[in-house]
């Protein structure tokens, strides 16, 4: 099928299932180039293309299913590669082939677009995690460094580092074969060939590649099968010198409930830690981040921040973009006053180690992909409410709030909502292992 047409019957179907504000920003700008080997290939900025890989593909792939249309995968390529696909000289061609190859390997790693070493702010605090990092990703060998592991607190820039291992070792090979994952995603998929029967299938996937990389493997604490799964795996790569990649929130003679044999063969190679940012590095991050999104900041916002968010990366830009969005609804100029208004409740979030509604609302709008205004909101699509229904029932759970409390907390809901809320979590929790897996992740990120 030719990629415009195609696109454009896909693009009236995403107009009823979108938001107006993503469909303008994001799908609205997206150019079809072309569909060659079951790939569908379009044309889109960085924004755009972090939002196919994050938020759209499963959406646009399940459109292009009910179309008819034979689609496995959709890449998103910026400008300069996108150039290849609409010259058609010959001599372009060993080049587009190269990079299809690139793409196909990118897609197939599940890696985030932007977790690049050119993107990682570098610091006292993470310089000899970064120097390690760059030595794993242009070595192929795998003697003294096999497996890798970082360590350190929540959103302190493990999984960036992880993923920009990977890019660069796809920079220097296309072909190689990468597969990035959560601890999270590795047990659900296991539990998922257990009940499926395609263990077979599961093994070949995580067994089959040159570089494994498994994100928080303190979440394997307490869970046996899996545990006697990923160290089958472990000695499978290790043994054919394949690389292995490690993070994790806590050293691992710190993580609880984790089998003396996994726990000794993570330790084999490299550990590297990674301290939260100082002062200098966090003005350096700050600024990047407005570089970045060609915003002028005046000094004295970066210094609120700065001084006021002590504790990781990830809130850290959070704090920025919230004080970006609010002086852009509000039409005001970014000063020190308006970064005060826009940041007087989630500074409370950020400067406490308590676990607040604020918080949870946080940790769950980044698990399910939506933002904490949609769960304040009236909205009813289903991601939506399912997540709103959550950080509900996490709310009941871990503050002990009553009903109307909670109610009001999300956009003014009857207590009844509630309830009804909680208790459908409490149900999914007991039918559904996948979920309640995810839940517990949240509760174990909210206590970190």
């Amino acid at each position: 099928m030719d990629a415009q047409k195609l696109w454009i019957m896909t693009e009236k179907k995403l107009k009823g299932i979108a938001s107006s504000l993503d469909y303008t920003i994001y799908l609205k700008k997206i150019i079809p180039l072309e569909i060659k080997d079951n790939v569908f290939y379009f044309k889109g900025d960085d924004m755009t293309k972090q939002f196919i890989e994050k938020r759209s593909k499963d959406s646009i792939l399940e459109i292009f299913s009910d179309l008819a249309a034979n689609i496995n995968d959709v890449v998103v390529l910026t400008d300069k590669d996108s150039n290849l696909f609409e010259n058609n000289s010959s001599n372009k061609e060993d080049e587009k082939k190269s990079l299809i190859t690139k793409a196909k390997s990118l897609s197939n790693a599940n890696l985030v677009p932007k977790y690049t070493f050119d993107t990682f702010v570098q610091g006292d605090t993470n310089r000899v995690a970064v120097a390690v990092c760059m030595r794993v990703a242009e070595y192929d060998e795998t003697s003294n460094d096999n497996p890798l592991l970082l360590y350190g607190g929540v959103g302190l820039g493990k999984t960036h580092l992880m993923n920009a291992i990977g890019h660069r070792i796809l920079e220097r090979d296309p072909s190689k074969k990468i597969l990035y994952v959560s601890s999270e995603t590795f047990t659900n998929e296991f539990i998922t060939a257990i009940k499926e029967k395609t263990n077979d299938e599961f093994r070949q996937k995580y067994r089959n590649v040159d570089v494994l990389m498994v994100d928080d493997v303190q979440f394997f604490s307490n869970k046996n099968s899996v545990q006697e799964e990923l160290f089958h795996t472990f000695n499978h790569l290790y043994a054919a010198q394949k690389k292995i990649i490690l993070t994790s929130d806590r050293a691992p003679k710190e993580i609880p409930q984790l089998e003396d044999r996994l726990r000794s063969r993570f330790v084999w190679g490299m550990m590297a830690d990674i301290q939260p940012p100082d002062y200098a590095t966090k003005m350096a991050i700050l600024q990047f981040k407005a570089e970045s999104e060609n915003v002028n900041i005046p000094q004295e916002v970066f210094d609120y921040i700065a001084e006021n968010v002590v504790s990781n990366i990830r809130e850290l830009e959070g704090a920025l973009n919230k004080v970006i969005i609010f002086g852009d609804l509000t039409s005001k100029p970014i000063t020190l006053e308006t970064a005060k208004e826009a940041l007087k409740d989630i500074l409370i979030s950020y400067t406490t180690k308590e676990i607040n509604v604020l918080r949870i609302k946080e940790m769950v709008a980044d698990a399910f992909n939506v933002s904490i205004d949609e769960l304040e909101s009236k909205k009813r699509s289903k991601n939506i409410a399912f997540a709103r229904q959550v950080a509900m029932y996490l709310s009941r759970n871990l503050l002990d709030m009553s009903y109307p409390s909670i109610g009001k907390e999300f956009g003014g809901k009857d207590h009844s909502t509630v309830m009804h809320a909680t208790g459908k979590i409490e149900d999914e929790i007991e039918k559904n292992e996948i979920m309640k897996i995810k839940i517990e992740k949240i509760i174990s990120d909210l206590n970190s």
